[in-house]
């Protein structure tokens, strides 16, 4: 206590009028001990003050109040009702334990500041002066910002008398170099105007060539006075008017304030029309007759005034939808999208020459093309290895090349391998070990077709992890594409092994397989298919063990269908492999065959002709009108060497059946197989003669056809029925009311059947027995009762059919509706949620609110990517209960949307300017429609009020009963007016929808100012139009609702980046949407290396040092950046960062978030940190070499010095790939960029210096040339020579260690390091003096010679 007296007496004396407004220092708070306690006592201003959960047994400069962590209720202390307003506040606080401090403070439930601690446990800090200003009572209030957030002790609070502010204009923000074309205005940026204690309204004067708007809509290139309360954006824009630089300030004055000048700057230039096409086309191949599978590039235009006019060269032929083709595209100026090519394939030849894109004052671009159509090959054997060699020698002395491995070289053995019915190897056979070499024999490469493998294997021990022992590749091998390997896996419980078959070339694992069915010593015959299927990526393999050895292919027996990324360009090797000890199979194989058709496997033969047998001719035939002849006619139907089913087709009035007994149609198929009778019949309803060729077809055979006559009589049974019904209408769930009519029939012989569909049901009581079908006597003569019992809303109709033998079918027709019970329902499905989000995120939702469950099987979602005129569709399926969602999602979206889809293809994939659809079939009307069908918006569709389909998540309004069934005439004008919008990647509201039609929906939150990056803290207001809404929000991401977060009464400080999520409540209405607007208030971090060591996740950063640009790419607008300290990747997918910038300019501000990609550190930016502050930098490649890499070095630049690149790819690919490169001390991947000025290009076979960025991928470390010249020749294996530079003197000295093997050194000089080098001398000491030097800079190296 002495303490305390001592300290307030010192307050006194130096601070005195501190004590006069209001200080706390805890001496009334009763002593707890350690035990956390709730309770009450007078503080020193007179207030009560509370504590709960809190202590009081640690000082800090005497008695304290210690905030407790993890305590319920939540720990926290506040003082009564102090009076006479606030100025300022600060107080004394102390980490108590090892967890941080976190700590808010709140005036009147608004948190004014917040004091934090970093490890400094018992270490007494001040939380500095914070200014509150709140006139009137107060309480003040100290509380975590989470339950979790350490132990705090706090103390001595002191603070000052509101004091009244003078009349401020405070603006935030800052504006980018603008651009613009002369005539057409730039696109608009904005900054915050705000003003406090204003007396007048605030002036705003733009500077010469520039607008201001506060709408972005109409802008003004005068002085604008604003009311003096105004708060929000103001946009900005560059005229245009004139060509031109503009620069100045757009300034702020107000009776009584400072004025505030904001800088602005733009440049005018005149437009330039530009065509662009980005992709190359690989070469086409087709067989005659057929057109080859599409390729696709991407075309778009800036500026263009007219159409732009696309033409290929003879051959080829072009698509904007990949259906419709044409010999030349005429498209607008706006086209931004695909443009499909494909080679005609209508004459056998080579065609080539450049696709032509011109438009009006545009330099036209030319995208080479090249393709071959090719004469269909017939059957063929392409390879047949029988080992017909001596025991013993090597595979590779016999036509076989080894592609891996050094021991255990594959070997001829024998002896050779024997199945019936399989054509005999004269040979020996070749033997596979369990580990060693791998080779491989190659055969005319083949690009179209199917292609066959067939060949014996016998087994003789094999491994329960399994391993591949054979499989396609390349012409030459690639170890990129192997294709269809077969694998052999042994059963630990049978020793019994089982065949399996991938066709990934990545995977090490069978993706199907069969039974462990097989035996050791046992000869089996394999058969492997690979089909190359048109298009990209889905080429199949397929699998056959013993099958059946005929002309015909057999059902196989595994299809491997699983996803593979890249495909071959040919398949022409076949391949043995030797793998691992300890999974590979011991086996011997023989009688190796490789052809382009099943048939020839067997006999070495091209099959022979395909011929259709018809014997015999029907009968002529009889029947009464409406019923089937009673006699049946037949006759005989075989064939020979067919490939493809017999289909047959009978002339009307007749029906066809392979049975005689059942299966009776128009049109029928029977296996090509075939050998039996064909039974005829007449069906015919229409009275006289009739005739007509009964046609049998089958691929490849000539048609058969055989006559066939018959007449048809009038029915001797006369119906007699009475029937007056109305139409049906009853309730869904409850039936209508009965009606019925009088039934017999005249000269009837057999029973009278009568039958109807649902809804509709039968009855011979009116009570009981209701049924679909009726079997009546045939002398019935009496009442037939029918009531509708729908279990659908909907109208009917149908009929009610009477039958009996020898009578002409009498129809009764039938009609009713059903409704649904009283209430608000749908009126049909529509969309509820659609989500663009980052990467593959993309899902669409659909809500049945119809009050019936719907078969989704009536239903297709379809997307008009790009406003093509024809979509892609996906079929749905299953049932929709009411009230229910259904859920498609892109195969590759978050684990979090694919946990609640109910349907994942690839197809579900928009970029925001797609229209999407959802079309019933059976009505062939579309129900609901989002966007345009037929119009791309180019980005997306916008709505005032953020609203955006690019980006975004929107949810359905819960008062939508119906989807838009008519293309709107322009644009997307429902999406403000039936949409809430919500940031990119929220999934919140997925899996369920609020369904609410008829009631009012209370207008969401508006929050004032909108997220975004602010510099200094933001005070945010919300407001609802609704009356007397009570609005409830939340700064910690959870869902605001009446039971969760806090009621907003005031405007809320927001000093660190938070997401505050906002929700209004009035009585009589439904609660709003959520309002959600992200606040981020960077990190100022001084470089590079700084940057790297901050958290991942949510915290925004920004760069506040210089970075050179030492890369960039068009591939996710990635840039690699540079500075003293160490190097990051920039990821900016979206294209957030717009300003241009050259190799080796310094970008200063970059702002942003950072995140992890297979443990490579990238910096998404948030924001365009504009034009470069600097250029034509310099960046020196650290030498370093493969081993020495680590995390640390990611996207540095550096240099490797005497390196091979593995050059089995022959040249390097134009898409990004994984390439082996090795230096004297490791081996790592190089992974290149794709689309480089290398793509294409030999790979280089002779040692080479590599200049480089650093990459990492899981746990290894890669490297990535950027250009053709980041690789040099390394001229010899020696060392580099490390040198070290210093002065002596007025003299530079180089010196370095002496390198094995060198004879000399030539020592070289340059001005830029990249420039050209001139030879000092060469000498061979290992010191150099460069004597008196006169540059302020110069670049040295010492080269060792041998």
């Amino acid at each position: 206590m002495l303490k305390k007296l001592l300290f307030s007496l010192t307050l006194i004396l130096a601070l005195g009028f501190v004590w006069a407004q209001g200080l706390e220092t805890f001496d009334n708070m009763p002593e707890t001990g350690a035990t956390y306690s709730t309770g009450t006592f007078t503080g020193q201003d007179g207030s009560t003050w509370n504590y709960i959960q809190c202590r009081s047994d640690v000082d800090v400069t005497g008695n304290s109040c210690m905030i407790g962590r993890n305590r319920t209720p939540q720990s926290n202390v506040y003082s009564g009702t102090i009076s006479g307003g606030i100025g300022t506040l600060s107080f004394n606080y102390m980490q108590a334990f090892s967890n941080n401090v976190n700590l808010n403070v709140l005036v009147n439930d608004i948190v004014v500041g917040n004091v934090t601690s970093s490890g400094q446990q018992n270490e007494i800090l001040n939380s500095g002066p914070i200014t509150v200003n709140v006139a009137g009572d107060f309480v003040i209030k100290f509380i975590n910002v989470n339950n979790n957030n350490g132990q705090v002790c706090i103390d001595d609070i002191t603070w000052t008398a509101y004091s009244p502010a003078g009349p401020t204009i405070s603006v935030m923000g800052s504006l980018n170099p603008f651009t613009a074309y002369t005539g057409t205005p730039s696109v608009s940026q904005s900054y915050t105007l705000s003003g406090s204690n204003l007396t007048a309204g605030i002036v705003v004067t733009p500077p010469a060539g520039f607008a201001i708007s506060t709408d972005d809509i109409t802008f003004h290139t005068t002085a604008q006075t604003l009311a003096s309360t105004f708060n929000g954006p103001v946009y900005v824009r560059l005229t245009g008017a004139t060509a031109g630089n503009y620069s100045g300030d757009i300034t702020h004055t107000s009776t009584g304030a400072t004025q505030v000048d904001l800088a602005v700057s733009g440049t005018v230039s005149d437009p330039v029309p530009t065509i662009h096409t980005t992709g190359t086309l690989d070469a086409f191949a087709t067989l005659e007759g057929t057109p080859s599978a599409a390729q696709t590039y991407t075309l778009y235009g800036e500026l263009l005034t007219a159409n732009i006019i696309v033409t290929p060269p003879a051959g080829f032929e072009l698509s904007t939808d990949g259906s419709s083709y044409s010999s030349s595209l005429s498209l607008a100026p706006s086209f931004d999208g695909p443009v499909y090519v494909r080679l005609i394939g209508t004459t056998v030849g080579n065609y080539g020459g450049n696709i032509t894109h011109t438009s009006a004052g545009a330099t036209q671009v030319d995208l080479p093309v090249s393709g071959e159509v090719q004469t269909p090959a017939g059957p063929t054997i392409f390879l047949e290895e029988n080992f017909n060699y001596t025991a013993g020698e090597l595979l590779t002395a016999n036509g076989w090349e080894n592609h891996s491995g050094t021991t255990n070289y594959i070997q001829v053995t024998e002896p050779g391998l024997i199945y019936t019915g399989y054509p005999p190897a004269l040979g020996l056979g070749a033997a596979l070990q369990t580990s060693g070499e791998d080779v491989n024999r190659g055969f005319t490469p083949q690009n179209l077709g199917n292609l066959y493998a067939s060949f014996l294997v016998n087994v003789t021990s094999a491994k329960t992890t399994g391993d591949y022992f054979f499989h396609f590749s390349t012409s030459p091998i690639n170890t990129q594409y192997f294709r269809g390997k077969v694998f052999i896996q042994k059963d630990s419980e049978t020793n019994n092994f089982r065949f399996g078959l991938t066709n990934g070339a990545s995977d090490i694992e069978p993706t199907v397989t069969t039974g462990y069915d097989y035996v050791y010593g046992t000869t089996y015959l394999v058969v492997l298919k690979y089909e190359i299927v048109p298009g990209s990526n889905n080429d199949l393999v397929h699998l056959w063990v013993n099958p059946t050895i005929s002309d015909t292919e057999s059902t196989p027996l595994l299809t491997s269908t699983d996803a593979i990324t890249s495909e071959p360009d040919n398949i022409g090797t076949i391949a043995l492999r030797q793998g691992g000890s300890t999974k590979a199979p011991a086996l011997q194989i023989d009688g190796i065959r490789v052809s382009n058709d099943w048939a020839i496997l067997w006999s070495g033969d091209a099959p022979p002709a395909p011929v259709i047998t018809v014997t015999g001719e029907p009968a002529p035939l009889a029947n009464y009108a409406g019923c089937p002849s009673e006699e049946i006619s037949e006759y005989s139907l075989s064939g020979s060497n067919l490939q493809a089913p017999i289909d047959i087709v009978a002339p009307t009035g007749f029906e066809v059946s392979s049975t005689g007994t059942g299966g009776w149609a128009s049109e029928i198929s029977v296996p090509a197989d075939f050998n039996g009778l064909i039974y005829v019949r007449l069906v015919s309803g229409v009275v006289g003669t009739h005739g007509g060729n009964i046609t049998h077809n089958s691929s490849g055979a000539t048609e058969v056809t055989v006559r066939v006559e018959g007449e048809t009589f009038v029915s001797p049974v006369v119906w007699n029925i009475t029937a007056n019904f109305t139409a049906f209408d009853h309730e869904v769930g409850t039936p209508s009311a009965v009606q019925s009519y009088t039934l017999s029939a005249t000269g009837a012989l057999d029973d009278i059947t009568v039958t109807v569909e649902s809804p509709f049901e039968l009855s011979l009581n009116g009570n009981t027995g209701w049924t679909d079908e009726l079997v009546l006597a045939s002398n019935f003569n009496g009442s037939v009762y029918v009531r509708m019992n729908s279990a659908t809303a909907g109208q009917f109709t149908d009929n009610i059919v009477h039958s009996s033998f020898n009578a002409t079918p009498y129809n009764l027709p039938v009609s009713g509706t059903a409704a649904l019970p009283a209430g608000n329902y749908a009126t049909d499905l529509f969309f509820s949620e659609y989500i663009e989000g980052g990467s593959n995120n993309k899902a669409i939702e659909i809500f049945n609110g119809t009050g019936v469950s719907i078969d989704l099987s009536d239903y297709q979602f379809e997307n008009w990517y790009n406003g093509l005129l024809t979509p892609i569709t996906v079929p749905l399926s299953g049932n929709l209960a009411n009230g229910d969602v259904f859920i498609l999602a892109h195969t590759l979206a978050s684990q979090t949307i694919l946990d609640l889809a109910d349907i994942t293809s690839n197809n579900v994939s928009f970029n925001g300017n797609d229209a999407l659809a959802l079309r019933k079939i059976s009505t062939d009307t579309l129900v609901d429609i989002f966007g345009r069908i037929g119009e791309d918006p180019g980005t997306a569709w916008t709505a005032d009020g953020g609203y955006s389909t690019l980006n975004k998540t929107l949810v359905r309004k819960p008062t939508v009963t119906e989807g838009i069934s008519v293309n709107p005439t322009t644009g997307f004008p429902t999406l403000a007016t039936e949409w809430d919008v919500y940031p990119q990647d929220t999934t919140d509201y997925l899996g369920f929808h609020t369904f609410t039609p008829g009631a009012q929906v209370a207008a969401a939150p508006v929050l004032t100012p909108a997220g975004g990056i602010y510099y200094s803290t933001v005070n945010v207001t919300m407001s609802s139009t609704t009356p007397g809404a009570t609005i409830y929000y939340t700064t910690d991401g959870s869902t605001p609702s009446d039971t969760n977060g806090l009621t907003y009464t005031a405007p809320i400080a927001v000093s660190a980046t938070t997401t505050v999520k906002a929700i209004a409540y009035a009585t009589g209405y439904t609660p709003s949407s959520v309002t959600t607007e992200a606040y981020m208030l960077p990190v100022s971090i001084p470089d590079i290396a700084t940057l790297r060591a901050q958290p991942t996740g949510s915290n925004v950063y920004k760069l506040t040092g210089e970075a050179v640009l030492t890369f960039q790419q068009a591939q996710r607008h990635q840039k690699y950046i540079q500075d003293a300290t160490a190097a990051i990747l920039i990821d900016d997918s979206a294209g957030i960062i717009t300003s241009t910038y050259n190799l080796y300019d310094g970008i200063t501000g970059i702002t942003g978030t950072l995140g992890l990609y297979r443990n490579m550190l990238q910096f998404t930016p948030v924001a365009d940190p504009g034009a470069a502050t600097s250029s034509g930098n310099t960046i020196v490649p650290e030498v370093r070499t493969l081993a020495s890499l680590t995390t640390d070095d990611q996207a540095k630049l550096i240099k490797v010095m005497n390196a091979t690149v593995d050059a089995t790819l022959g040249t390097y690919p134009a898409n990004a790939s994984n390439i082996n490169v090795t230096d004297p001390t490791a081996t790592l991947v190089m992974r290149t960029f794709p689309n480089t000025d290398y793509s294409g290009t030999p790979i280089h076979t002779v040692p080479v210096n590599i200049t480089c960025l650093v990459g990492q991928f899981d746990a290894d470390m890669q490297i990535s040339p950027r250009f053709l010249a980041d690789f040099e020749e390394a001229g010899g294996t020696l060392d580099a020579p490390v040198v070290t530079i210093s002065r002596v003197g007025s003299d530079i000295q180089l010196t370095w260690a002496d390198v094995d093997g060198a004879t000399s050194y030539r020592v070289e000089a340059a001005s830029d390091p990249y420039g050209t080098y001139t030879t000092l001398g060469t000498i061979t000491d290992i010191t150099y003096t460069i004597q008196n030097p006169t540059e302020a800079m110069k670049f040295f190296r010492v080269i060792a010679i041998n």
